[in-house]
């Protein structure tokens, strides 16, 4: 397979080059080659980006069934698993890192500098396992662990009410106090019964619901947007008191007509046949559907409740990944067990502590086997080097790769507004989607 790469040369390379690597996965990379040198202080480095097998340039994959209104994601899934066929095996993070030390020899560097986004600091960490005498260094920006995503959202759910009790510190608009609980009782209320009201659109009205899956798809939304997310619990309360317009009205502003990444851009075809072949699922991905689905209940009912709460046993099985890849076809590649974690490549990770769809609780986790560094963007959410809303990351990221101390963080404010601004590379975390 040829890979597409793309090189923008440093007045002074003195230093290792830096690999780029975006997310999804099934996020083309060199699309975005201008975007990176903008924000990456790469500091004396040739920037490279790639495109990742099956993405962009690199061999397209493409599946007809992912790429129109889909109204099941299980059916889409499994009729793109049977136009792969075999292929579907050969998207993993393990060959991409393969396909990364290919890149490597070919640019003649005895060693690489890594900077990843999302999922591709699973792509990084993957080549670090195999090759840790070639990295000069790693930034890992919303890391995906190893044993991450879990296939039943429980680390993202886990981590809903120390968000929430975390950006209302600050003032959620009158719904400070009780933001956690207030949620409990509206996802409550929603399961007896979902809101429905008649919205006008130009000359018509049409019919809008809130349920329970829209409260978390609004809750991951606000990972770009701070104000967003703290207009939830205010929105929340009011539902509670019998008056749904605003919560409605964030899901209209939300989900009421983007479209979605122009297919040079991002391979939906990548994104399932990665997530479904490589994430530690809660069930036998041999068994057969029933199976499967009984398995994740039994792994749910294990499950204590206060670990998904504000949301329930109900969010974490439809929002996991059991809608994507419960008729996923059985594995024909038996995955081999990679060597262990490096805890010798100097690794730098990024991490907001708003971040939902790769919790700074992981984050935190993976220093630990990495023996890494941590700095935490207060009032980030996901791709912290894309917003960076208080000025840390980006310094940080810039004395790392020049080879100094970490400068202190002194945060401009506790959270800025940063509506508009979209974090390029990050796309989301896998298992997780937004309608």
């Amino acid at each position: 397979m040829r890979i597409r790469a793309a090189r923008i040369r440093s007045r002074r390379a003195t230093r290792p080059p830096l690999i780029g690597l975006t997310g999804g996965p099934g996020q083309a990379g060199v699309v975005y080659a201008t975007t990176y040198d903008h924000i990456l202080p790469t500091a004396g480095r040739d920037l490279v980006m790639f495109d990742q097998r099956g993405t962009g340039a690199s061999g397209l994959l493409r599946c007809p069934s992912l790429e129109r209104d889909i109204r099941s994601f299980s059916k889409a899934a499994q009729a793109c698993a049977r136009r792969l066929g075999a292929r579907r095996s050969f998207y993993t993070s393990a060959d991409s890192a393969e396909d990364l030390e290919d890149l490597r020899i070919r640019l003649r560097a005895p060693k690489i500098a890594l900077f990843a986004v999302s999922y591709g600091t699973r792509v990084a960490t993957e080549y670090a396992r195999r090759y840790p005498e070639r990295v000069d260094r790693m930034i890992l920006d919303s890391p995906v662990t190893d044993d991450t995503p879990d296939s039943l959202a429980r680390e993202t759910l886990g981590a809903v009410g120390r968000v929430l009790r975390t950006i209302c510190r600050s003032g959620c608009y009158g719904a400070d106090e009780h933001p956690v609980s207030d949620m409990r009782r509206l996802v409550r209320q929603l399961r007896r019964a979902p809101i429905r009201r008649l919205v006008r659109r130009g000359s018509r009205r049409v019919p809008v619901s809130v349920r329970v899956d829209d409260l978390l798809s609004l809750l991951l939304a606000g990972d770009l947007d701070s104000e967003f997310l703290r207009a939830i619990p205010p929105a929340v309360r009011s539902a509670i008191s019998g008056n749904s317009r605003p919560l409605v009205a964030l899901k209209l502003s939300t989900f009421g007509g983007g479209g979605s990444e122009p297919i040079g851009e991002f391979s939906p075809a990548v994104y399932i046949a990665t997530t479904c072949e490589e994430s530690a699922l809660a069930w036998d991905p041999n068994a057969t559907p029933q199976e499967r689905r009984d398995q994740a209940d039994q792994a749910l009912d294990a499950t204590p409740a206060e670990q998904l709460a504000p949301f329930d046993r109900r969010a974490a099985r439809s929002f996991g990944l059991l809608g994507l890849c419960g008729l996923w076809p059985a594995r024909e590649r038996t995955p081999q067990t990679p060597p262990p974690l490096p805890t010798d490549v100097r690794t730098l990770i990024v991490s907001g502590d708003l971040d939902l769809r790769t919790p700074l609780e992981n984050a935190r986790g993976l220093a630990r086997k990495l023996h890494a560094r941590v700095v935490v963007e207060r009032g980030a959410g996901h791709s912290v080097l894309g917003l960076d809303p208080n000025g840390c990351a980006t310094p940080a990221v810039k004395a790392f790769l020049a080879g100094r101390p970490l400068p202190v963080c002194r945060p401009r404010s506790t959270f800025v507004t940063i509506r508009g601004r979209t974090a390029r590379g990050a796309v989301t975390h896998p298992g997780l989607r937004l309608p």
